[in-house]
């Protein structure tokens, strides 16, 4: 087997400034109610991206120079925090009754400097007069908190959201914590950055009666699993497209548990009928092609749920369509 350089041998450590891409890995699932182990997965998902060339699934080779990627590395939990143990038990921390405060504290501290690293690639490309994308590897879906705190600081005229995800993640707290990987959604609507009608989920097919009523409070359009299905990717891209029709900088945020089990079962809260890969993959692509994407996490991956690395392959095929689009949208422009 070939070993390259991280992310299909695009994450040359050598490689000249400024980046296209920075990549931040997330190992953290402290926020997780139900099965942990996404903490794991930045570290797999590197070691398996040593292992191919970065190409599309069409055939299209990302050079490094069309695509320049600087890997940051992984910001961890501190040592006084309280992590997830496998099997979804928190680690005792010192004081008894107080670790749920211990953990929410914890939680606080580590988002604060996820939240000050996203804000700070998004200012010193601003500073170089350059567009960067944030890619970031979780982790649970509740570092996307901290990272969409961070990309709002770079835009204050507003900004979209689009979220594939099995569940619409809008509640205001989950088992008593508003950091929940239940939760970042609402959380990112706290602010006033991010319209209700600049929000789409799609792929969802499990629900609460709580976040059913919100999003038709709020006007929050989501497209289950089945609609999707019904009327295709092509449609679904029409409809992103008039729902963001003139939001200049959108998030996507992608939580692996939007594919159906049978593709990604490392997972901790896996949901029957869901979309393939195929469809998975016509998804990210149709999104990067279409609309003006300029940060992505990709969360959920538990590794350890996953003994066989399907879940893995799939999230690394993902990547290597980002950067093909990435690559395509970049090609054609001049260099400083």
């Amino acid at each position: 087997m070939i070993r390259r350089h991280p992310w299909g041998g695009l994450a040359d450590p050598d490689a000249p400034p400024p980046p296209d891409v920075v990549i931040l890995g997330l190992p953290y699932d402290a926020g997780v109610c139900f099965r942990a182990g996404a903490a794991q997965a930045p570290r797999r998902l590197r070691e398996i991206s040593t292992s191919s060339p970065a190409i599309s699934e069409e055939g299209f080779v990302i050079h490094p120079a069309d695509l320049r990627v600087q890997d940051l590395g992984d910001i961890a939990p501190g040592d006084g925090g309280v992590t997830a143990a496998p099997g979804g038990r928190d680690v005792a921390t010192p004081g008894g009754g107080e670790a749920p405060v211990a953990k929410e504290a914890a939680a606080r501290e580590y988002f604060a400097r996820v939240e000050r690293a996203a804000a700070d690639v998004f200012r010193r490309a601003a500073h170089a007069g350059r567009d960067a994308f944030l890619l970031t590897i979780g982790g649970d879906h509740s570092v996307n908190i901290p990272l969409v705190r961070g990309f709002a600081t770079g835009f204050p005229e507003g900004f979209g959201l689009i979220s594939l995800d099995a569940h619409p993640d809008l509640f205001d707290t989950y088992d008593g914590s508003p950091l929940s990987h239940a939760c970042p959604l609402r959380r990112a609507l706290d602010g006033s950055r991010l319209r209700p009608e600049h929000v789409l989920i799609i792929g969802t097919r499990s629900y609460n009666e709580v976040e059913l009523d919100f999003m038709k409070e709020k006007g929050i359009r989501f497209v289950p699993a089945r609609e999707l299905d019904r009327i295709g990717v092509e449609a679904v891209m029409a409809l992103a497209r008039q729902r963001l029709a003139g939001v200049g900088k959108i998030y996507l945020t992608i939580d692996i548990d939007v594919a159906d089990p049978s593709c990604a079962p490392g997972t901790g809260a896996p949901v029957a009928g869901g979309p393939d890969s195929r469809q998975v993959l016509d998804l990210v692509r149709g999104l990067m092609d279409a609309l003006p994407i300029r940060a992505m996490d990709l969360v959920e991956i538990a590794p350890p749920l996953d003994p066989a690395d399907i879940t893995l392959i799939l999230a690394l095929q993902i990547v290597f369509e980002t950067f093909a689009a990435l690559a395509r949208k970049r090609r054609g422009r001049s260099r400083p």
